[in-house]
């Protein structure tokens, strides 16, 4: 079977003590076949659609649109950071520093950049950020796509782009690792709390398995051996959710574009 958790960049170390951990726990369930090593896949999209895939994580948006129907949800983790409570999140709106005094609304007419057009984080959040904002559907002068959270915080860091917004997680956990990109970077506030980022499993994995799952994922999150790792993870709990719940996030995407936001 396939498990994977590509989605956060986790301290290399710490994420091996906890996938360790969290193996052991679910063969001592039952579970078998389990890898040795978590994936690293390239092609998300395929990578989540696997019919072999036990356990993975993927956005809130594409389960609630290009994923609905074709995986299962097995929950969210809560992460220990501003921006996050118990199992949701929002994004961290970041500009340059010399623009800290700055409100979104004086924003308009700027340069932003979104990590990708699926990304609830980077993209769906800063769009329903400034839907009030807009005027004849648009906001931005121009909208711009790096590829990755860490390369919208380089762009604006570097002045090629004024506005990015991040998931608050990744943001946090970008800082410790480049500080010399963040150290030009200041927060002007969040966007409105979602869903966390949902880990999955296929729609082949049976009842009792998707069960054992979540058990297993509740119990690791409470070790006290782990608790070094989760704290370098900024992983606080564990809660169990389903698809219906990540409704909200294409929900909130249909109504921007009712309301005339087609070009930002």
């Amino acid at each position: 079977m396939i498990c994977a958790l590509p989605m956060y960049p986790f301290p290399a170390a710490s994420l091996r003590v906890f996938w360790t951990a969290l193996r052991d726990n679910l063969q001592r369930a039952g579970l078998q076949r389990l890898p040795l090593e978590l994936s690293q896949p390239d092609d998300l999209l395929r990578h989540w659609q696997r019919s072999d895939l036990l356990l993975s994580q993927s956005c809130g948006y594409p389960v609630s649109t290009l994923l609905r129907g074709k995986v299962q949800v097995v929950g969210a983790w809560h992460f220990d950071v501003p921006g996050c409570r118990h199992s949701n999140y929002s994004s961290t709106l970041l500009v340059r520093r010399e623009d800290a005094g700055k409100s979104l609304a004086q924003f308009g007419g700027a340069v932003a950049v979104c990590n990708e057009r699926h990304s609830q984080s980077g993209y769906h959040a800063l769009r329903s950020a400034v839907a009030p904002l807009a005027r004849d559907g648009r906001f931005f002068s121009k909208v711009l796509f790096s590829g990755a959270h860490r390369h919208s915080a380089q762009m604006v860091a570097g002045g090629e782009a004024d506005i990015a917004a991040l998931d608050c997680v990744s943001a946090f956990l970008l800082r410790q690792q480049e500080p010399a990109v963040f150290e030009r970077l200041a927060a002007i506030g969040f966007t409105e709390s979602m869903p966390g980022l949902p880990l999955i499993t296929s729609l082949s994995t049976p009842a009792t398995a998707l069960a054992q799952l979540r058990q297993a994922l509740s119990m690791c999150c409470q070790a006290p051996e782990l608790r070094d790792s989760l704290g370098a993870m900024r992983i606080a709990g564990f809660s169990a959710l389903d698809e219906n719940d990540y409704r909200i996030c294409a929900a909130r995407a249909g109504q921007n574009t009712k309301d005339g936001l087609a070009d930002w």
